[in-house]
């Protein structure tokens, strides 16, 4: 997920988790930071909203060439001093908590993207921290998770090439399958992780009414399908 809108940020990431402690102690330092207006955009959508995601995955058996991108980037593992590039990113921690962090840099060595590569191992975690949110991996899996870049560099076809090397990347991890998640109604996320390799295989449905969720999964409909195809420009045929 990327290219949010702040409030969405504060949204997705700092509310989603599944133990209600860590929601509470958050919103004073929210509060106190003058965020204020994120709380209660929270709280509006903990009354009622819709969010509706596509699973992705790619297959890394099938060999696919790298995308292009007008910024080359190459990637390493993320270190602390990094953080200062990642200030339009805010959470609440929770996803610091997994081991494995990539960054996309430039051949300047100035980092422009960040995503989270978890595996089986963390399955645990996974589950305490966000519920239902995720499918548990199998062994041959890992996810990708808070992908994001730095606004100055969007718009330069960064992600897709970005994601490439991240996933190949966890065939050292002895993965086989790479999934990762996005609003079905964000059109250049679609695009991006198709242009990555991605394909969708699977719809997320999660639901807020009167504080409570319900997370549901179900198979990819024609009328999905048909959103994403139009979403990466995709033209369908007939039979």
């Amino acid at each position: 997920m990327f290219i949010f809108t702040e409030a969405k940020t504060y949204f997705s990431y700092i509310f989603m988790s599944s133990n209600p402690f860590h929601k509470i102690a958050i919103l004073p330092n929210l509060i106190i930071q003058g965020k204020s207006k994120y709380v209660w955009n929270v709280f509006l959508n903990r009354l009622y909203s819709k969010e509706i995601a596509f699973g992705f995955k790619r297959d890394l058996s099938v060999t696919i060439k790298k995308p292009r991108t007008l910024k080359p980037t190459t990637i390493r593992k993320y270190i602390k001093e990094d953080e200062s590039y990642f200030t339009d990113n805010p959470n609440n921690g929770l996803i610091h908590k997994f081991k494995n962090c990539y960054v996309g840099i430039t051949k300047e060595e100035v980092p422009c993207a960040r995503v989270w590569l978890i595996d089986a191992s963390e399955n645990k975690k996974l589950k305490s921290i966000w519920g239902k949110r995720f499918p548990q991996l199998n062994p041959d899996e890992v996810l990708l998770e808070n992908v994001f870049t730095v606004p100055k560099f969007r718009g330069m076809g960064i992600i897709p090439a970005f994601l490439y090397d991240v996933a190949e990347r966890s065939k050292d991890l002895g993965a086989k399958y790479a999934i990762t998640f996005g609003e079905v109604k964000n059109a250049n996320t679609s695009r991006s992780y198709n242009y990555a390799g991605f394909t969708p295989y699977i719809v997320r449905n999660v639901s807020y009414f009167l504080f409570i969720k319900t997370i549901k999964f179900q198979e990819i409909s024609s009328k999905h399908l048909d959103s994403y195809n139009k979403s990466i420009q995709r033209k369908t045929t007939s039979k």
